[in-house]
C-alpha cells in the first residue's frame, strides 16, 4: 500500500486597503471567511483562541456554527483596538478537533507608515491527505471565497513538499496552483490552465479563479514548472499580479 503524504496548504486573502477598519467590519470580514470554511468543509466547525499551545480549552471557544461567542467578540474587540494603539494586530484561531498540525485561521492588519491606509490579510492554514479529491476540494473552497471576497486577491501557498515551486515567484501573487484575480479574464487567453473559473457579481464577471494544473505540482516535474511559469508570465505581462507587499 502506498503511503499517503499529508499536504499543508496556506490560503491567503489579501483584502483591499481601506482608510480605516471599524470593529463591525473587522468582525464581519472574519465571520464571512469562517462561514465559507463551514460551507466547504465542516458545517459543525468550532474555533478556539490560539495561544502558546495547540491544546484548546472549552472556555476559549470563539466561534461555533451559531457565530462568535461573547468571549470571541471580546477578543476581537481587543485585537481591533491594537490597530490604533500599536499600528498592527494579529488574532489566530485553531479548530477544536485538530490533528497534529491543526487547522488555523488568522486575521492580521497593519497601518501604513503614514497612517493613510490599513492593509489586512485573512490566512487559512490546514493539513489534508494528498488524495485525488483534495484538489477539487481546495478549488471549491477558493472559488467560494472568491464569490464572497470579489475585490480581493487570493492565492494558495503549498507548504513543505511543494514549497520550492512557490519560491520561484516570491515577490508577486503567483499561480503555483490556484489563484483568484479580481479581474475578468477569458479562458481562451490562458490555454495552459487546467481551469479558468469566472466569478460573477450582479450578473457581471468581476474576477477569475485560475487553476494551473489538474494535480498538485512538483518541482521535479519540469512540465509542471513550465506550465505554471507560462501562466504566471502572461498574467504579469498583463499587469495582473501585484507585489504582495503592495496589497
Amino acid at each position: 500500500m502506498q503511503e499517503i503524504i499529508d499536504v499543508q496548504f496556506d490560503i491567503i486573502i489579501y483584502l483591499p486597503k481601506v482608510t480605516f477598519i471599524t470593529y463591525a467590519d473587522f468582525c464581519h470580514r472574519l465571520e464571512k471567511a469562517l462561514k465559507v470554511y463551514q460551507h466547504c468543509f465542516d458545517p459543525k466547525m468550532t474555533w478556539y483562541l490560539l495561544k502558546n499551545t495547540v491544546k484548546v480549552k472549552p472556555e476559549a471557544l470563539v466561534h461555533s456554527p451559531d457565530g462568535f461567542t461573547e468571549f470571541g467578540l471580546k477578543k476581537l474587540s481587543f485585537a481591533h483596538k491594537k490597530i490604533d494603539k500599536e499600528g498592527d494586530t494579529l488574532i489566530s484561531f485553531i479548530d477544536g478537533e485538530h490533528n497534529t498540525f491543526g487547522k488555523l485561521i488568522s486575521y492580521s492588519a497593519s497601518k501604513s507608515l503614514d497612517n493613510s491606509f490599513v492593509q489586512s490579510n485573512i490566512d487559512f492554514f490546514f493539513t489534508e491527505p494528498n488524495e485525488p479529491q483534495i484538489l477539487k476540494q481546495i478549488t471549491f473552497f477558493v472559488t467560494e471565497l472568491a464569490k464572497v471576497f470579489t475585490d480581493s486577491y487570493i492565492e494558495i501557498d503549498l507548504m513543505q513538499t511543494f514549497s520550492k515551486v512557490n519560491a520561484l515567484f516570491v515577490k508577486r501573487i503567483g499561480v503555483s496552483l490556484i489563484a483568484y484575480i479580481p479581474s475578468p479574464l477569458k479562458a481562451s487567453d490562458y490555454p495552459e490552465a487546467h481551469q479558468v473559473i469566472p466569478i460573477d457579481k450582479d450578473d457581471k464577471q468581476v474576477g477569475t479563479v485560475i487553476v494551473s494544473l489538474d494535480h498538485l505540482p512538483s518541482i521535479e516535474n519540469t512540465e509542471d514548472v513550465k506550465t505554471i511559469n507560462r501562466i504566471d508570465l502572461r498574467l504579469r505581462d498583463a499587469d495582473l499580479l501585484p507585489i504582495r507587499s503592495d496589497l
